[in-house]
């Protein structure tokens, strides 16, 4: 055949066949995307599934949001153990006055062992409350137990709508066992893209089907091992990941990639960022798996060598071991120093983020500048002066980038932190027989010490339940209050109250009895705090006038009067308030007013004793007021 003939058989269209096949192959390929999506559409129709929106309607207010309790699924699977979070509760549409600060991590930013109020972002609520009294500042925790930097960027994508005025993290110790890591039995854990393409496709009501019978097969299958294994063993598919090994760099690239992320995201919408140095248990926290194939590398040599200068006094050399060993560590629960190096460049490279350097911070407050049991409970949780320390970082930081922008009158040290922040006895013991509990399982394998129960206080009994999940959070403080009560501590009572406001700030009940407890304990600044607060959380006419009648009682006559000036503003028709707010003013301005009319305004208040000294002046200075003289008669 010549060539000629070859070229004119090249152009030779094609014919009604390929036509007819080509048109079918396009129809069949067609009707399955129409099949598909008529699923997806009955099984939206039907109600299955979910968007898996980060927050979801408060039940009890219908204005506000909280993070979704069903959240963790989309990480970790219907039946694995993933946590709920904190569920703190904000007004979905943010006030012009509110300085509104969101928490991402894992189980430090959660607190753990630790529930509540001995979390980073309580103290550090606390501490700006404390710092700005007339500021309204949120501090919602949107941490995760044993999630990474792929919840972190897709909690970011949906977060930035409800408008932070900026974002905490701590995270980077889960990047290999946390949810969908490098070193996890996940699929996709590793490319970066395709585990973010999933994350995005779980919005599909086909895909959750699928991923639903799938998983209910495999956990009816693995019921058993199931119940008897921890978090972490079961995160931990991969227990040995050698340093600067592919897995292991994998790690380290999904972090980036995450984190550039979330940092381009912020950048655009431009909302400041407080990223931490991470912290990890260098001197008393072995090797978990610190044999290797080369014994002149492994994690447990570094470490047997960092131990023998320690003894011999070469601090700088035991320093370079222990994380020489923390490094060599190959199963890796605490991150390698890359982590932090690139947590440091990217807070360099990015205007917006502010680098908080809580490793130096704890390293210059560590014996010898080594980290270890001080501050920590094991690899890397810290014990309840840790998370103040940790807290206090964060806050010097929000301090020093002025972006709140009422005036700063006096920073609070971190001992000052320590000593006015309301932690009780019952949380610290509770997160004590918490890590205890860890610490049988794998991979510490410690037994847990004997406790004389004879021995322990009500505080920490109650811990005890508390860790034993025999109590909630809320019925070991109420009962913990209770008993402060009956035995006259009015001192340790309004330290429970105070948690008790940290947890629920929306609750006008406890921030009155918070009050009247400072009333009572001559702790001025901090009743007029709280009764400020009740009063912008109801400022009905009754609650008003308890705020006022309180005060009034203890004599607190200046702070009494903007509230009954705002009853008589708002309640005109109420007689009697009028009749007080006059006496109040009376007493207030006393200085321009006759003698028995004060008088008689104390009296009204029922401060007998203040209206006879006032009557008893009058009378040296005056010892012919008939007035005066006739009115003290009428008190005799």
């Amino acid at each position: 055949m010549g060539d000629s003939q070859l070229k004119d058989q090249d152009n030779r269209k094609p014919g009604p066949r390929a036509k007819k096949d080509f048109r079918f192959k396009l129809a069949a390929v067609l009707l399955v995307f129409v099949f598909f999506a008529l699923m997806e559409g009955i099984l939206r129709l039907s109600g299955f599934g979910t968007d898996y929106p980060i927050f979801v309607p408060d039940e009890n207010h219908s204005t506000w949001v909280k993070m979704n309790p069903e959240i963790s699924k989309k990480y970790f699977g219907r039946f694995e153990r993933g946590t709920i979070g904190f569920q703190e509760r904000f007004k979905e549409e943010k006030d012009t006055e509110t300085f509104r600060i969101f928490v991402l991590g894992a189980s430090t930013a959660v607190g753990y062992p630790y529930r509540k109020n001995v979390s980073f972002h309580r103290w550090l609520q606390f501490g700006l409350n404390a710092t700005y009294p007339d500021e309204k500042i949120e501090v919602i925790n949107l941490g995760l137990t044993a999630v990474n930097s792929y919840t972190l960027l897709d909690f970011t994508k949906q977060l930035l709508a409800f408008e932070p005025d900026a974002l905490l993290i701590y995270a980077g110790h889960n990047e290999y066992y946390g949810a969908l890591g490098a070193g996890t039995s996940k699929i996709f854990g590793n490319n970066p893209w395709l585990v973010n393409l999933s994350l995005s496709m779980k919005k599909l009501r086909l895909v959750q089907c699928a991923e639903s019978i799938v998983e209910k097969v495999t956990h009816i299958s693995g019921a058993n091992t199931e119940s008897r294994s921890t978090l972490m063993e079961k995160m931990a598919a991969d227990r040995r990941i050698v340093l600067n090994s592919k897995k292991y760099q994998m790690g380290l690239e999904q972090f980036s990639h995450n984190f550039e992320r979330i940092a381009e995201l912020t950048k655009t919408h431009k909302v400041p960022v407080f990223l931490s140095s991470l912290v990890s248990n260098e001197k008393d926290q072995k090797p978990f798996m610190g044999d290797g194939t080369n014994p002149e590398t492994s994690a447990n040599h570094y470490f047997n060598l960092a131990i023998d200068a320690e003894e011999s006094g070469n601090i700088p050399r035991a320093k370079e071991n222990y994380t020489l060993a923390k490094d060599h560590d190959q199963l890796r629960f605490r991150a390698p120093e890359a982590i932090n190096f690139k947590i440091k460049r990217l807070t360099d490279s990015y205007n917006h983020i502010y680098f908080v350097d809580t490793q130096s911070r704890f390293t210059a407050l560590s014996k010898d500048g080594i980290i270890g049991n001080t501050f920590l409970w094991e690899h890397v949780h810290p014990n309840w002066e840790g998370y103040s320390l940790l807290a206090h970082t964060f806050y010097e930081e929000i301090l020093k980038s002025g972006l709140i922008r009422s005036e700063l009158k006096k920073a609070l040290s971190w001992p000052d932190l320590k000593r006015q922040m309301p932690m009780t006895k019952m949380e610290a013991a509770a997160g004590r027989f918490e890590i205890w509990q860890l610490k049988e399982g794998w991979p510490f394998q410690e037994p847990m010490p004997k406790i004389n129960r004879d021995s322990l206080g009500m505080a920490e009994q109650l811990g005890g339940k508390l860790a034993a999940k025999l109590l909630n959070w809320e019925e070991a403080m109420r009962t913990l209050y209770g008993h402060y009560k009956k035995s006259g501590d009015l001192e340790m009572g309004f330290r429970v109250m105070e948690g008790l406001i940290l947890e629920y700030p929306q609750e006008t009940q406890f921030c009155l009895e918070a009050a009247l407890l400072a009333m009572q304990l001559k702790k001025t600044d901090k009743a007029k705090y709280y009764f400020k607060k009740a009063h912008e959380l109801d400022s009905s006419e009754g609650n008003t006038k308890r705020i006022a009648l309180t005060l009034v009682e203890y004599g607190a006559f200046e702070d009494a009067l903007p509230y009954l000036e705002y009853l008589k503003a708002s309640f005109p028709d109420d007689g009697g308030s009028f009749q007080i707010h006059r006496a109040v003013s009376n007493i207030v301005n006393q200085e321009d007013v006759d003698r028995v009319i004060l008088a008689e305004s104390y009296l009204l208040l029922r401060k007998r004793a203040m209206a006879i000294k006032v009557l008893n002046e009058a009378l040296v200075n005056s010892p012919n007021n008939s007035e005066a003289r006739e009115l003290l008669k009428q008190i005799d």
